[in-house]
């Protein structure tokens, strides 16, 4: 919260330098690499106002609402690759568990309660589990995939596969972020369960091309690949019961330790360091 008190992320700091925000660690990372291919093109370049008009259109689906939604609704889904134990009970659980935490790290830093506050209210007035969400989310999200074919159909003209590094991408000859956008938001729907509604079945073949095509390459493999999986959705879970339980555990293990010793010396003799004066058996 002091790095971003938004209470979001990334953030990027490099040297003395601090970014915040998705698009501007971006146009950092434009800046400091000057030789290499921009991932935010100047918009009066070719292809570059199509990076800003598809960026800000892909930034209107509430991929949160799709997500949680399609948890917690599963007949809104085909073959969703979450967890089956991610339902709207455990959803609740989750939500809820935000709260308190917010509420504690408020307490703990005073300084920062106005923004933890303020993160607490944008938490609460977001109904992500909701069912009408889902199904709003999804039907605005429909028309914004098939503008996207269009424009992969435009910029490929019937190529699906056999693709070299010569071939374009959404907007440019080169990757961009428009690109990172897409990849992640389709690995995001794959992993909801939406693929048949959006590009499955040869609904958006240009889509599902793109999103076979994105999968190879490396960049996608080492950013992408363990964030849609069983241990990544269930391991923030693990780690906050782990941290609730730690202290009852631990008390538990003392306890264990000091009866098995106990045992031990009821039928054994104590061992040479043991100090004469607290040599007791029972």
């Amino acid at each position: 919260m002091r790095i971003q008190p938004n209470g979001t992320v990334p953030a990027l700091k490099h040297g003395e330098i601090m970014k915040t925000d998705s698009k501007d660690i971006i146009q950092y990372l434009d800046e400091i690499a000057p030789d290499a291919p921009k991932f935010c093109p100047d918009p009066s370049t070719p292809g570059g106002d199509r990076v800003v008009y598809l960026t800000e259109l892909m930034q209107k689906i509430v991929i949160e609402q799709i997500t949680y939604g399609s948890g917690c609704h599963r007949h809104h889904t085909h073959d969703c690759k979450m967890p089956k134990m991610f339902n709207m009970e455990e959803a609740t659980k989750i939500w809820n568990t935000v709260d308190d935490e917010i509420h504690k790290l408020a307490a703990e830093n005073p300084d920062l309660q106005e923004h933890y506050m303020a993160k607490l209210k944008t938490h609460k007035d977001r109904e992500l589990t909701s069912e009408q969400g889902l199904i709003d989310s999804l039907k605005a999200c429909d028309p914004i995939m098939g503008e996207i074919e269009k424009e992969l159909e435009q910029k490929w003209k019937g190529k699906l596969d056999n693709f070299t590094d010569s071939d374009p991408w959404l907007c440019c000859d080169h990757f961009t972020i428009a690109d990172i956008y897409l990849a992640t938001l389709l690995h995001r729907l794959y992993f909801a369960g939406q693929v048949k509604r959006f590009w499955g079945d040869g609904k958006r073949p240009y889509l599902a091309a793109y999103y076979a095509r994105v999968q190879q390459r490396k960049s996608f493999q080492t950013a992408c690949g363990p964030a849609n999986t069983m241990r990544a959705a269930l391991m923030p879970r693990v780690r906050h019961k782990f941290r609730k339980a730690f202290p009852r555990l631990l008390g538990y293990s003392a306890l264990a330790l000091a009866i098995s010793f106990a045992v031990y010396v009821q039928y054994n003799d104590f061992p040479s360091w043991w100090p004469n004066n607290l040599k007791i058996k029972f």
